[in-house]
């Protein structure tokens, strides 16, 4: 079935309007980097919140709001000056998920490192993903930042190996996976309308991908946008693009509120008649059983 495009523009329009509200970001890990002003702490909390930001919604805050606490009011500080906070940090880290609490150590190890060899200017890391020319480039720029993470973590680790929690956690750079969790740091960084930060100026929203998280896979099919039951770092471009039709300057707009049908109002991508009843998208899902709703009968 064609996609009405005023149809799902104006229902993606009231789902923005209900969730456009503070309240709802600690259901997300931007609640994290929320809690500062200062831009360099707000890229360095985001880029570690990114980063773990695998598992459920419980998992995630559970590692992540004690290590911000333990990390204090200013985290990019605590990191530069790799003092007694900092060594009480390292002490204090835990096991999560696919990272020991070697592998934590050795990430943080590594984060204090470029932190404290980094000029203290906003922003630390947009060049990492620019090419000699300053420009972003869809094969090869979130790559490249893995690449330049790997080989920080190898310094660190010297002659030992790089584990798989590790690698896990910065991802493969030669892996041909959505780059979701990155794409999300990208969507914080370069987007200046809520509930992101703008702190990127020469990366354009137009020009990153979609972070293709679990909710919005099961999303994007039970709205017709694709048919595909898995994604690779192109998909998440072409799914960027579909959405650049609806928001030529911003078509990450909706990533955040289409993220909250699948964390709040627990979309499973199948029809459940208390959960479709009540969501803003049940007119342009394709899950509705026709005659429920106007766009599905006949």
């Amino acid at each position: 079935m064609p996609i009405d495009f005023e149809l799902l523009h104006s229902k993606l329009e009231a789902l923005k309007n209900n969730y456009q509200n503070l309240t709802y970001l600690d259901t997300d890990p931007i609640c994290f980097p929320k809690q500062y002003n200062d831009p360099l702490d707000i890229e360095v909390v985001s880029l570690i919140s990114c980063l773990y930001a695998y598992g459920n919604v419980k998992s995630i805050q559970g590692f992540l709001k004690p290590l911000f606490v333990l990390l204090g009011p200013s985290p990019y500080q605590t990191l530069r000056d790799s003092g007694n906070e900092f060594q009480s940090v390292l002490k204090e880290l835990k096991v999560y998920r696919f990272q020991t609490k070697k592998d934590n150590q050795t990430f943080f190890q590594t984060l204090a490192r470029v932190v404290s060899e980094s000029k203290k200017k906003s922003p630390l890391w947009e060049s990492k993903f620019l090419d000699n020319e300053d420009r972003f480039l869809e094969e090869s720029s979130i790559q490249n930042f893995q690449s330049y993470w790997e080989k920080e973590i190898q310094t660190t680790l010297g002659k030992k190996t790089l584990t798989y929690g590790l690698q896990f956690l910065i991802g493969k750079s030669t892996a041909k996976s959505p780059k979701k969790r990155l794409s999300l740091f990208l969507r914080w960084m370069v987007r200046t309308s809520y509930p992101d930060f703008g702190i990127y100026q020469k990366i354009k929203p137009n020009q990153i991908p979609f972070p293709l998280d679990v909710h919005i896979q099961k999303l994007i099919r039970i709205l017709g946008i694709t048919t595909r039951k898995s994604f690779g770092s192109s998909d998440a471009y072409l799914i960027k693009d579909f959405f650049l039709r609806l928001k030529p300057d911003d078509p990450l707009l909706y990533d955040f509120y289409l993220t909250r049908v699948g964390i709040i109002e627990k979309c499973k991508a199948e029809y459940q008649r208390g959960v479709c009843e009540k969501c803003y998208l049940r007119e342009v899902c394709l899950v509705v059983p026709r005659g429920i709703e106007p766009r599905l009968q006949g």
